[in-house]
């Protein structure tokens, strides 16, 4: 962890002034953890859970070494990506003392939490919501990540790239996919290109997705016709979670679908459940199916190199941004609390807005909006690749950059 130079002076100074706050030595500040461990999108819940205790050790460690008389510890509860069971455990977590929490992390979680984060006064850092309409100042919910609007920023230039015209869109029925799906129509189409009407599907992951395959193969073939039977110029987005197994399954009934190109959202992304399952996986490298998440900048390459490194030998994976993110979401509220039981204050500055607009954690500067999202962020471009056993495995093949608003890597242009 570190500081830029501008800001490292006054936030430290604010910070070591209250680490003699009053609190008895031993005394512990819990940090909540809302995440999806046994439901959908659970390799975003489990990972951030690993790495969430990596920065309690981290934090406890500079605290100790900083003399200060208290400590942090994380409270995990397990959501299962339930909206209502999200709302249960943070109402729960609150009764016990928690003064932050990290997550939820999908945005129909955070939706559903708003309302009793605005009347309890306990802030949420959400690691991976990211649908533009929750954006809102002042309702005590923060996103380290970028929303929408920027991740389909970085989708439209891709696609660009490859010279889509068509984009055949299919999306589950949540706030954040239908908001991944309603950003990439705003911003794919005002650069000429075109989405069809698509299918919004149902939330139940054990839903038949046949009916779904069909209409999309229809409208695959429509669009195809459009364009002279070009494959190259139509392709298929998914905003979805652990179901694209199924969709997938269901997909490769229908021939047309496995000749164009697919792209997902970042829930998908490092999917374990889609990289285990022999015939989805086999079908999503067929179409190169690339999703994009938060993706590190240069900058931010030597930090996220050595806590990659320790969360690698605790689990022989790497992890990605947004688990990252849930470790400077940590960090984060650990500092903003400054050895206080509240993080709030009743008048401006904001602590929690304060402390991420200084703080260079393993994603890099977490500087962020008014309305409390990250201000922007680049994207790393995640596909299947098989390894020599065969095995499909996630990496990353193609990188976007804000800075430049340009696409690097051999694969992108592919």
């Amino acid at each position: 962890m570190r500081f830029g130079e501008s800001g490292m002076l006054r936030l430290m100074m604010v910070f070591l002034f209250g680490l003699c706050s009053g609190h008895a030595s031993g005394d512990s500040l819990k940090i909540g953890a809302l995440l999806s461990l046994s439901g959908n999108w659970s390799n975003l819940g489990r990972s951030s859970e690993i790495i969430m205790q990596m920065a309690e050790g981290d934090i406890n460690e500079y605290l100790k070494n900083h003399r200060a008389t208290y400590r942090i510890s994380v409270v995990t509860a397990d959501t299962a990506l339930d909206p209502e069971q999200a709302l249960s455990a943070y109402d729960r977590l609150v009764s016990r003392g928690v003064f932050a929490f990290v997550g939820p992390q999908s945005s129909s979680e955070v939706a559903t939490v708003t309302e009793s984060v605005q009347k309890r006064g306990v802030p949420i850092i959400s690691q991976g919501s990211t649908a533009s309409s929750l954006a809102s100042p002042g309702d005590h919910v923060y996103r380290i990540v970028p929303n929408d609007v920027h991740e389909s920023e970085a989708m439209t230039q891709l696609l660009n790239l490859r010279g889509v015209k068509v984009v055949v869109p299919l999306w589950r029925d949540d706030v954040g996919n239908k908001g991944l799906h309603d950003s990439l129509n705003k911003s794919f189409t005002a650069t000429g290109g075109r989405l069809t009407a698509g299918v919004m599907y149902g939330t139940d992951s054990n839903q038949n997705f046949d009916p779904v395959a069909k209409e999309a193969a229809r409208q695959a073939s429509e669009a195809l016709n459009g364009v002279g039977g070009d494959t190259s110029l139509v392709a298929l987005y998914t905003a979805s979670f652990d179901e694209i197994v199924s969709l997938m399954k269901a997909a490769v009934e229908y021939p047309v679908l496995g000749k164009l190109r697919w792209y997902g959202g970042d829930g998908v992304v490092q999917s374990a459940a889609l990289a285990s399952d022999p015939t989805a996986s086999g079908f999503a490298m067929s179409v190169d199916y690339l999703s994009p998440n938060l993706g590190l900048s240069a900058t931010s390459a030597a930090k996220a190199k050595e806590v990659s490194a320790r969360y690698r030998a605790l689990t022989g994976s790497d992890p990605d941004a947004f688990t990252l993110a849930a470790y400077d979401a940590t960090w984060i509220a650990a500092l903003a609390v400054n050895g206080k039981k509240s993080i709030l204050r009743k008048t401006p500055p904001d602590p929690l807005l304060e402390t991420a607009d200084l703080f260079f954690g393993a994603t890099g500067w977490t500087s962020l909006d008014a309305n409390g999202d990250r201000s922007t962020g680049d994207y790393d471009f995640w596909g299947l690749r098989p390894d020599t056993t065969g095995a499909a495995n996630w990496v990353i093949l193609c990188h976007y950059d804000s800075t430049t608003i340009q696409m690097k890597g051999a694969d992108c242009s592919q």
